[in-house]
C-alpha cells in the first residue's frame, strides 16, 4: 500500500515538472526581453500561439532578439500563424532544402501558398536574412492583406521608387499599421531583426498590436488642380519623390529636353509636377512655363500695373481654375492679349489676368546719378548736347569712326567721325548702320557707336545679352545643396524678364541647365549683333568674412572700354543702393568673356555665397528680385545717358 501511494506521489511529482517545463518554453521569461522590450507583449502572444520558440543554452533560454531573422525561419513562423500546416514532399523543391527535415515542411507550404516571390536556381536560401521588401511580400501575402488599392498609389517613402518591384506590398503593411518606417524612409535592402519580425507578424495577424493607421494620402493626381505646364529646358532632368536633390535614393524617373509635364504647385525652388500616375518633384530651373497653346511665352511687349486685387487665371476666361491672387499695384510683364485677358507671369508662373483691371506702365528716363566708381577707372563725363535729331542718334565712341559708302569694311571711306560727335542713325541691319552726318549718309559699324532712343524709351530695340554664369556640369560655387549656376540664372531669368517689359531685344546665353563654352559665350554675342553684354555671377572665398558686390570690365587694346566702366558703375551702384550690399566697387580684369567682346560687356559678383549674409540674400526671393531690379535700372541709366 505504502509503495502504491509513493507511486502515485512520485507520477504527480513527474507530471508537475513535465508542465512546469512546458510553461517556461511557452512563457515570454527570456533572459534577454524583459517587460519593457518593446516587442515584449508581441513576443509573448507569438509564443503562446506557437510561433517562436526560443533558445535554450546552459538552463537559461533567450530570445535574441537582435539576430537577423532567415527565411528558413520566416517560412515556418507565417505558416504556422496563418494556421496552416507543414506539407509533406517526397522530393524536395529547392537544392539547398533537405527533404523530411522540419524546414523543408514549412518551406514547401509557404512557396505553395505563394507567401514568397520566385526565386531563381532553385534554391530558397534558408539561411539569408529576409529585408524589408521581401517582407511586406511575405506579410500581404500570409495574412491575405488587399493589395489592390495600392498598387496605382505613390510610395510614401523617398527611398521607395515608382518602379520598386514591392511598392504596392510596402504601401500595403503601411497603410494597414503594420510599419511605419524611419522617417520619410522604408529602407528595403535592410535586413529584418527578430523582434522586429515578431512586432510585424503579430500586428498582421492580430489588430490589437496594430499602429495608428495613417491617412491614406491622395496621391492621384487631381487634373482640375493642374496650374500650368512646363517644358523641359535641359536632358536628364530628374524626377524626385521629394525636394531634395542631396539623395539619389529619391529619383523615381528622368526626362530629357522638350518634354512636358504638367504643374500642381510651385513649392520654393521644386515644381510639384505628375509622373507615374503619382506626383513627384522637379527643380524648376530646368523647365519653362508654356501658355495654354503649348507655346514657350517669348519677349514682353509691355508692362502694366494692376489698379485692383485681382485672381490669376489658368486659362483665359473666369470660369477656368485661380492659379493666385494679385495684390493691387503690383507690376507685372505682359506676353499676349487673348479676349480681354493678359497673358502675365506672377512668382515664375504664367497665367492670364482681366486687361481692364490694370493700366500700362510708362518706362520714364530716371534721372542720372553721378558714378561713383573708384578713382581708378575714372568714368566719362556727360557729352555735349547732340545737335542732329532723329528717332535713334549714335554718339560715337571712338576717335575718327569711318563713315563707309556701303555696309562692309573694304568700302570706300566717305568721312571720318570724332569721339563724342553724333550721327543720326536711319536703319541697323546685322553690325552695320546706316547714319547721315553732315548731310552725308553712309554706313558705320555699331559696336564704334552708343545707340541712344529720342522717344522716351531708352531701351526699346536694343539688344542686350545676359549672360547666366557656369551652368550645366560646371555649377560653379557650391555651398551646401547651394549652387551658383541656379542662383544666377533665377536672377538672369528675371532681369531679361523686366528689360523685355521695358521694350528691348533681349537674348540669354543659356536659358536652362546647360553649359556654353566661354568662347561659345562670346560667339553667341557677335552672332546675335549684341549692344551690350551683362555677365551674372555668384562670388566665393576662403575667408568666410569676405562680403560684397564687385563688377569686372575688361581694359584690351582697340577696346571702348571707358562705355564698359559707365556701365558697370550704374549696375554697380544700383545693386549696393538697393540691396544694401557692400560696395566692392568696380574692377579691371581680363576675364574671357567680357575680354573678348567687341561692345560694352561687364561681369557683375552679386555676393559671396560663402558669406553666411550674403547667402541669406542670394537664396531669398525677395532679395533675388532687388538684385534683378538693380541691374535693370542700372542698364536703363546707362542707356539714359547720352
Amino acid at each position: 500500500m505504502y509503495f502504491k501511494k509513493f507511486s502515485l506521489m512520485l507520477c504527480i511529482i513527474l507530471i508537475s515538472t513535465f508542465f512546469t517545463i512546458h510553461s517556461v518554453s511557452a512563457s515570454s521569461n527570456f533572459e534577454d526581453i524583459s517587460s519593457k522590450h518593446e516587442a515584449y507583449e508581441e513576443i509573448n502572444y507569438l509564443i503562446k500561439l506557437g510561433v517562436i520558440k526560443g533558445y535554450t543554452e546552459k538552463g537559461k533560454t533567450y530570445y535574441k532578439p537582435n539576430n537577423k531573422v532567415t527565411r528558413g525561419q520566416v517560412a515556418k513562423m507565417v505558416v504556422i500563424a496563418s494556421g496552416n500546416k507543414p506539407l509533406t514532399v517526397k522530393k524536395s523543391s529547392f537544392s539547398d532544402v533537405t527533404v523530411g527535415t522540419e524546414l523543408s515542411g514549412y518551406v514547401e507550404r509557404a512557396i505553395q501558398l505563394g507567401y514568397f516571390a520566385t526565386n531563381t536556381k532553385d534554391q530558397f536560401s534558408p539561411n539569408k536574412p529576409l529585408t524589408r521588401d521581401e517582407m511586406s511580400y511575405v506579410l500581404s501575402k500570409a495574412f491575405k492583406l488587399d493589395t489592390s488599392q495600392y498598387e496605382k498609389n505613390d510610395s510614401p517613402f523617398v527611398d521607395v521608387k515608382t518602379t520598386h518591384p514591392y511598392k504596392q506590398y510596402i504601401n500595403t503593411i503601411y497603410y494597414n499599421g503594420i510599419t511605419k518606417g524611419s522617417g520619410q524612409k522604408y529602407n528595403p535592402n535592410d535586413q529584418v531583426s527578430r523582434a522586429q519580425f515578431a512586432l510585424f507578424v503579430a500586428r498582421a495577424k492580430n489588430d490589437k498590436y496594430r499602429l495608428d493607421l495613417p491617412i491614406k494620402e491622395v496621391v492621384v493626381p487631381d487634373n482640375s488642380a493642374i496650374i500650368g505646364t512646363i517644358q523641359v529646358t535641359t536632358d536628364g532632368l530628374n524626377i524626385r519623390k521629394s525636394k531634395d536633390s542631396s539623395t539619389i535614393d529619391n529619383i523615381v524617373g528622368k526626362v530629357n529636353k522638350g518634354s512636358k509635364l504638367a504643374v500642381y504647385a510651385i513649392e520654393g525652388d521644386w515644381l510639384k509636377v505628375s509622373s507615374n500616375g503619382g506626383y513627384a518633384y522637379v527643380y524648376k530651373t530646368y523647365a519653362q512655363f508654356l501658355d495654354m497653346d503649348g507655346k514657350t511665352l517669348g519677349n514682353a511687349k509691355k508692362q502694366v500695373t494692376t489698379t485692383q486685387n485681382i485672381n490669376l487665371y489658368l486659362e483665359p476666361t473666369s470660369t477656368s481654375n485661380v492659379i493666385s491672387t494679385i495684390n493691387s499695384k503690383v507690376k507685372l510683364p505682359v506676353y499676349n492679349t487673348v479676349s480681354g485677358y493678359y497673358l502675365t507671369v506672377v512668382n515664375g508662373l504664367p497665367g492670364y489676368i482681366v486687361a481692364d483691371s490694370t493700366e500700362d506702365v510708362v518706362v520714364e528716363k530716371p534721372s542720372i546719378p553721378d558714378p561713383k566708381p573708384t578713382p581708378d577707372p575714372t568714368p566719362t563725363p556727360d557729352p555735349t548736347p547732340p545737335s542732329v535729331s532723329g528717332d535713334i542718334l549714335g554718339r560715337v565712341t571712338v576717335d575718327n569712326l569711318n563713315i563707309r559708302k556701303e555696309a562692309n569694311s573694304t568700302s570706300t571711306i566717305v568721312d571720318k567721325v570724332k569721339k563724342g560727335e553724333y550721327v543720326q542713325v536711319n536703319s541697323v541691319n546685322g553690325y552695320w548702320a546706316q547714319v547721315t552726318y553732315k548731310g552725308q549718309n553712309g554706313y558705320v559699324h555699331k559696336s564704334y557707336i552708343k545707340l541712344l532712343n529720342q522717344n522716351g524709351n531708352p531701351l526699346k530695340d536694343r539688344i542686350i545679352i545676359i549672360d547666366p554664369g557656369h551652368g550645366g556640369n560646371d555649377p560653379g560655387t557650391v555651398v551646401g545643396t547651394i549652387a551658383e549656376k541656379n542662383v544666377v540664372l533665377k536672377v538672369s531669368t528675371l532681369v531679361t524678364q523686366k528689360l523685355e517689359a521695358a521694350g528691348a531685344n533681349v537674348l540669354m546665353t543659356r536659358t536652362g541647365d546647360t553649359y556654353p563654352t566661354r568662347e561659345g559665350r562670346v560667339d553667341f554675342t557677335h552672332t546675335n549683333y549684341g549692344e551690350i553684354f551683362v555677365s551674372i555671377h555668384a562670388n566665393y572665398a576662403d575667408n568666410t568674412a569676405a562680403q560684397g558686390t564687385e563688377t569686372y570690365y575688361a581694359k584690351t587694346p582697340g577696346d571702348v572700354y571707358e562705355e564698359d566702366i559707365d556701365l558697370a558703375t550704374f549696375v554697380n551702384n544700383q545693386i549696393v543702393k538697393n540691396v544694401n550690399m557692400k560696395d566692392r566697387r568696380v574692377r579691371e580684369m581680363k576675364y574671357i568673356v567680357i575680354a573678348n567682346t567687341n561692345i560694352p560687356a561687364i561681369l557683375v559678383e552679386l555676393g559671396f555665397l560663402s558669406n553666411s549674409e550674403d547667402r541669406a540674400k542670394l537664396t531669398d526671393d525677395q532679395y533675388v528680385e532687388l538684385f534683378a531690379e538693380s541691374i535693370y535700372k542700372g542698364i536703363v541709366e546707362y542707356y539714359s545717358k547720352q
